[in-house]
């Protein structure tokens, strides 16, 4: 399953945040798998695509930060998931 995990980054714990990132890398756990992390310009916010079978995983990760940045996240399907759905209708 694919996620897009939209952020937002709050001015509270800015430099926390910050020193975290550096320290970590804000790496996924085990059992998923980070596809990518954009940044907006000025606006605070970012998004990532991850994958895993697994979404307990992913509620992991975003809770190790939950104290420092506001998640949102959304499972997604690729078209070739949706054409096998509208071929069956």
């Amino acid at each position: 399953m694919k996620y897009i995990i939209t952020f937002e980054l709050t001015t509270t714990g800015y430099k926390e945040r910050i020193k975290r990132f550096l320290e970590t890398g804000a790496p996924p756990p085990d059992g998923a798998t980070l596809h990518g992390r954009w940044f907006t310009l000025g606006h605070n916010k970012g998004f990532m695509l991850a994958e895993t079978s697994d979404p307990t995983t992913i509620y992991r990760w975003v809770s190790q930060w939950a104290d420092l940045i506001n998640f949102e996240v959304h499972q997604v399907l690729e078209d070739a998931q949706i054409a096998e759905v509208l071929k069956s209708l």
